[in-house]
């Protein structure tokens, strides 16, 4: 339970990208739940969000929930009407492939000039979670291991006004993935590859290299409109992850 707005147990935990120093409040412990509960598809596209039930399925008070749900909001993960229930933003599929356009854009960017401004520490932290992402045992873990990786990346850039657009269009991305992983699942081996040849580059100071691993990794938006198109909406926290996809559908997951 929740007590003075802080939480009994959660609260305290390590939050950040890779496991940061930093102890979470009641709020942000709920906050991190719920952006678990909608990737998963505890809460699907479209569904309501009730502040009260919320409370009541975390054993908190309703007040972290409600700080937790605006954050959420500014993240884009919900959408609000003052005359209307709170939800989990509805897919759209056009917007999907907007968003990954600027990503293909914008995030090579990113990796040639991490690659000439990374540090030892950057290095480590990245080595760090790629080896979360091998380890995950769930699609879950993997996506939130994958989106601190790029997250990670898009840092070593040293670039502010790149990492504010670009971490605006993460998160949104991050949503979307998430659905085409339920759905479909992807190929977390090519991924996983993918990754290691970045930090590869990344550490040899090869920014030519990195931008173009960084390329080739995001997949093609034609894949991600016809994946996107199939209905991944409806699919539930049990559906096949990445691991687990049928022939002709396993893809590089990024």
């Amino acid at each position: 339970m929740v007590t003075n707005g802080r939480r009994a147990t959660g609260a305290g935990r390590p939050a950040g990208r890779g496991g940061g120093e930093r102890f979470r409040t009641a709020h942000e412990w709920v906050r991190d739940r719920l952006r678990v509960a909608i990737f998963d598809g505890t809460y699907p596209p479209g569904a309501k969000l009730v502040q009260t039930e919320i409370a009541g399925r975390l054993g908190t008070s309703v007040t972290p929930v409600r700080e937790a749900m605006r954050d959420l909001i500014a993240e884009g993960l919900i959408s609000f009407d003052p005359h209307r229930a709170a939800t989990v933003r509805a897919l759209d599929v056009d917007e999907a492939i907007e968003i990954h356009e600027l990503r293909l854009a914008l995030e090579p960017i990113a990796a040639r000039r991490a690659a000439e401004r990374v540090t030892a520490d950057d290095l480590d932290g990245l080595r760090a979670l790629e080896q979360d992402m091998e380890r995950a045992g769930d699609h879950q873990a993997w996506l939130e291991a994958n989106r601190a990786f790029h997250l990670a990346v898009i840092d070593a850039a040293r670039s502010p006004q790149l990492a504010a657009i670009l971490e605006n269009l993460r998160q949104i991305s991050a949503f979307y993935l998430a659905a085409l992983v339920r759905s479909s699942g992807g190929d977390r081996a090519r991924s996983a590859r993918d990754h290691r040849d970045l930090v590869e580059a990344l550490a040899a100071h090869d920014g030519d290299r990195a931008a173009a691993i960084m390329t080739a990794h995001i997949s093609d938006p034609t894949t991600l409109r016809d994946r996107l198109s199939a209905g991944p909406g409806t699919a539930g926290p049990g559906t096949a992850g990445p691991e687990t996809a049928g022939p002709g559908t396993r893809r590089a997951v990024s």
